[in-house]
């Protein structure tokens, strides 16, 4: 049975955006090192509230990857005890949305 969720793809983009995120904190890392030499209370104190927020982040980051990966996996279980539980239920819901989607496709041409 052919899946309409791409694995591969859903994988592409979380690898994306995690890359996108893991770039900013490394560039906001980068600009906090270059003020290193600045030595004004101002500058200290926006420095450390910095290096807490990149270390929260971080932690965030890797915290949530495990959720969203611990959440699909459960949900994939769930959809896949229900498929083979109610296998005549799915064809006629996947009916329904086919009849549905080719109504509104139909409409929209006109």
């Amino acid at each position: 049975m052919e899946s309409f969720f791409d694995a591969n793809q859903a994988q592409g983009l979380r690898d994306r955006a995690n890359g996108q995120l893991n770039a900013f904190i490394d560039n906001v890392e980068d600009l906090t090192n270059a003020l290193k030499d600045v030595d004004t209370p101002d500058i200290a104190r926006v420095k450390a509230k910095v290096k807490l927020a990149v270390s929260a982040a971080r932690s965030a980051l890797a915290d949530g990857a495990t959720q969203v990966k611990a959440r699909a996996r459960e949900a994939t279980q769930t959809t896949d005890a229900f498929v083979r539980d109610n296998p005549w239920a799915v064809v006629g819901i996947a009916a329904l949305i086919g009849l549905g989607v080719g109504i509104f496709a139909g409409r929209r041409s006109d």
